[in-house]
């Protein structure tokens, strides 16, 4: 009789468990590539300070938290993907845009970047940049959309009471596992970030301008499928 109340305990515990890990393991290999997110992290802890990178990496997650929420409230009502992918593409790229032309300037003129200063001149806040960047990303709804769906067609994520909020914890404590190594990456591998301050700020502007060109494109053919139509 022991067993079976014991075996009844274990069997409610290891489905919020699963979702968790499954939750975690998601987000933090998610986050790991490189990407516009993760690199600025670490730009912002080597060029300005550790505390300053982790605001910008719990903005980051907050927004990715709520959008995570969202699809789980309306995949199934509707189509998120593509709308959002529509509104939210053109302001993104106008970010990446602006971050870009920002590196670069700031690799043509280096006695502007200095430590404790911000290395974007119109968003001081990391804070508010970290929101920016996060809510601006169309990434986030496909991703997401794409495990929530996988996730529940195995029937590892259902309306239950705690799974969803298992899974989204899981995914919290993955992103920022995931953004953890740009940031030490950044305070203690750029110890003197003066030296190598042209050589960072020209390759973010590469990867920002990279990225803009990439959503422009995909915008393109998403605008052209539907033309087709």
């Amino acid at each position: 009789m022991e067993e079976t109340e014991i075996q009844k305990e274990v069997n409610k515990v290891n489905p919020h468990l699963r979702i968790l890990f499954s939750g975690f393991l998601i987000s933090f290999l998610g986050t790991l590539p490189l990407g516009t997110l993760n690199t600025t992290a670490f730009q912002i802890s080597a060029s300005q300070n550790i505390s300053e990178a982790f605001e910008f990496s719990a903005a980051v997650i907050l927004v990715e938290l709520i959008i995570v929420r969202i699809t789980l409230l309306g995949a199934h009502s509707i189509n998120l993907n593509n709308k959002l992918f529509s509104y939210l593409t053109p302001p993104a790229i106008a970010l990446l845009i602006y971050l870009s032309v920002s590196n670069f300037m700031s690799a043509n003129d280096q006695q502007t970047i200095h430590t404790n200063s911000s290395i974007f001149p119109t968003i001081k806040s990391s804070f508010a940049l970290g929101l920016l960047m996060s809510l601006f990303n169309p990434m986030h709804v496909p991703f997401w959309m794409g495990w929530n769906s996988i996730l529940s067609n195995r029937k590892k994520l259902y309306r239950k009471s705690g799974i969803y909020s298992s899974y989204i914890t899981g995914i919290a404590i993955g992103s920022l596992a995931g953004l953890l190594p740009f940031i030490l990456a950044g305070k203690f591998l750029i110890t003197n970030y003066q030296e190598y301050s042209l050589i960072i700020s020209f390759a973010m502007g590469i990867l920002y301008l990279g990225f803009a060109l990439y959503l422009l494109f995909k915008l393109y053919k998403n605008y052209s499928g539907l033309a087709l139509r």
